[in-house]
C-alpha cells in the first residue's frame, strides 16, 4: 500500500491503547496491551503481552507474543526494545522475536530511557540524582556505575532524566544540570 504525496491512507487496525515504538526493518512497531481487566489489576504500570508488526505495503499485523506481561516505559532500540521500570529494572527483548534477552535489577530509581552505544557494546541510563548506569547490552551485567551529582539542581524532582550519546561521549542531565562522561565510565 504505497502512500502518494499529501494523503493519508489507513494501513491497519489496531487495539485500544497500542503505543508506537518505531520501525523495525521499515515495518512500524507497536506494544499491545493485556485486556483492560489486566490493566485494572496491576494498577499503574499497564502490562504488555505483544509486539505488533505492520507491513505497510498489505496492513497485516503480526503478533509477536511477548514470554510473559511486562511493565514499564518502552525504548525501541537497534530492534531490541527495552522496558524500564520506575524501581530500576531494566528488561532487553528482541523485536523480532519478543524473546526476553535479559533482565537486570537494579537499585537505581527513575532511570532515563536508555542510549545505546554499538561500538560500546552497552547500555546507558542516568536518574534524577546525575548517577550513571552501564548495562553491557548484550548480558545485561553491570558494567559500572557513577556517585549522583553533589547538586543536580532545583528541579531534579520535577523533570525526567536524560542520556545520549553524542559520537560516543555520554551527555546525561539531572534536574536542571547537564553533564557528560567518557563511554569508558569512572576512572
Amino acid at each position: 500500500m504505497r502512500i502518494g504525496p499529501g494523503s493519508l491512507t489507513e494501513t491497519a487496525t489496531l487495539p485500544r491503547k497500542a503505543l508506537a515504538l518505531g520501525a523495525v526493518g521499515g515495518r512500524p512497531l507497536f506494544l499491545a496491551p493485556q485486556t483492560a481487566k489486566d490493566v485494572y489489576d496491576a494498577g499503574y504500570e499497564r502490562p504488555y503481552n505483544a509486539f505488533l508488526l505492520v507491513d505497510p505495503d498489505t496492513g497485516k499485523v503480526r503478533r509477536i507474543p511477548l514470554a510473559s506481561p511486562l511493565t514499564g516505559t518502552a525504548t525501541l532500540v537497534d530492534g531490541v526494545v527495552y522496558f524500564v521500570r520506575t524501581n530500576g529494572s531494566v528488561t532487553a527483548v528482541s523485536a523480532d522475536s519478543g524473546k526476553q534477552l535479559w533482565q537486570k535489577a537494579t537499585d537505581m530509581e527513575s532511570l532515563s530511557a536508555p542510549a545505546v552505544s554499538a561500538s560500546y557494546k552497552r547500555v546507558y541510563f542516568a536518574n534524577r540524582f546525575g548517577r550513571l548506569l552501564a548495562l553491557d547490552s548484550r548480558t545485561g551485567i553491570e558494567v559500572w556505575r557513577t556517585s549522583a551529582l553533589d547538586d543536580a539542581g532545583d528541579k531534579a524532582q520535577e523533570t525526567p532524566p536524560g542520556v545520549l550519546l553524542v559520537k560516543d561521549a555520554i551527555v546525561a542531565t539531572a534536574g536542571d544540570t547537564a553533564f557528560s562522561r567518557s563511554p569508558d565510565g569512572p576512572n
